[in-house]
C-alpha cells in the first residue's frame, strides 16, 4: 500500500544535528471501527525512574486503551508511521528517539485519520481536548501520565518545529491529520495536542491524635472539683 507524507519538520539536537521528521497520514476507506476495551487498572500514576518503552496508551476521553508501536526511523532519519491495516488505525505510533521517563524532550506520538471517520485520529479530533489525560503504560507496569494543556490546528506547512524539540522539559506531543481532505494522504491541516507531565499529589498527613491529658479534660476536672 502506498504511503503519503503528513508533514516534514526539522529539529536540532544538542550537538547541532538536524533531524528530518515526517509523520504519515493514510486514507483507506473501511466500514467499521475496531473495538478496543478500556483499560481496567487501578495502578497509581507515579513517575518512572527511567525511560521505558510504552506498549499501551490509555485515553479516557475517547474511552479506549490502544496499543503503542515504536516505529524505527528510516535511512533518511525520517519518522515512520503505524501500519495501515484495520488494526493499525487504532494504534498509536511513537518515535523511539525520546521515551517517557527520560525527563527531557518531546515524546512524539501520531495517529491515523481516515476519511470515513473510523480511526483513532478521528476519535481524538472529536473528543480529546485541554484538561484530558493520557497515560502511557509499559510492559512491566511503568506509567507516565500527561495532562493536555493545549490543542492547536495548523495549516500543514506551518507546524512549528519547536514543538518536536528533543531538548527542554519532558512533554507529550501528539499529531494527526485534520481539516479538509484533498486526496489520499493530502489533508489541509495538522492538529497537535501538547501535554505536560502529571505529578501525583502526595496525600496530606493525618492529623495527630490529641494527648490524653487535653485542655478540655483539665477544665472538666477543675469544674468537678469546684462542684464537690
Amino acid at each position: 500500500m502506498a504511503e503519503y507524507p503528513l508533514l516534514s519538520l526539522a529539529r536540532r539536537t544538542a550537538v547541532g544535528v538536524v533531524l528530518a521528521m515526517t509523520t504519515l497520514c493514510f486514507s483507506v476507506d473501511v466500514g467499521s471501527a475496531a473495538t478496543t476495551a478500556p483499560a481496567k487498572t487501578s495502578v497509581p500514576c507515579e513517575r518512572p525512574g527511567h525511560g521505558f518503552k510504552p506498549t499501551k496508551a490509555k485515553i479516557p476521553a475517547v474511552g479506549k486503551t490502544v496499543g503503542v508501536v515504536l516505529v524505527p526511523r528510516t535511512a533518511n532519519n525520517q519518522v515512520g508511521a503505524g501500519p495501515t491495516t484495520e488494526e493499525g488505525k487504532w494504534l498509536m505510533a511513537m518515535d523511539p528517539e525520546t521515551r517517557p521517563g527520560n525527563g527531557r524532550g518531546a515524546v512524539l506520538l501520531s495517529a491515523h485519520t481516515w476519511p470515513d471517520g473510523s480511526a483513532l485520529g478521528n476519535a481524538m479530533l472529536r473528543k480529546l481536548g485541554s484538561g484530558d489525560r493520557i497515560t502511557l503504560i509499559g510492559k512491566y507496569g511503568e506509567q507516565a501520565c500527561y495532562g493536555i494543556h493545549k490543542r492547536v490546528s495548523y495549516p500543514k506547512d506551518e507546524v512549528p518545529r519547536e514543538a518536536f524539540s528533543s531538548s527542554g522539559f519532558e512533554r507529550l506531543v501528539i499529531v494527526t491529520c485534520s481539516g479538509k481532505r484533498y486526496g489520499p494522504g493530502n489533508w489541509s491541516h495538522r492538529t497537535l495536542w501538547y501535554a505536560k507531565i502529571v505529578v501525583p499529589k502526595k496525600p496530606a498527613p493525618a492529623p495527630a491524635e490529641p494527648p490524653a491529658n487535653s485542655g478540655s479534660s483539665s477544665l472538666l476536672g477543675g469544674l468537678l472539683s469546684f462542684l464537690g
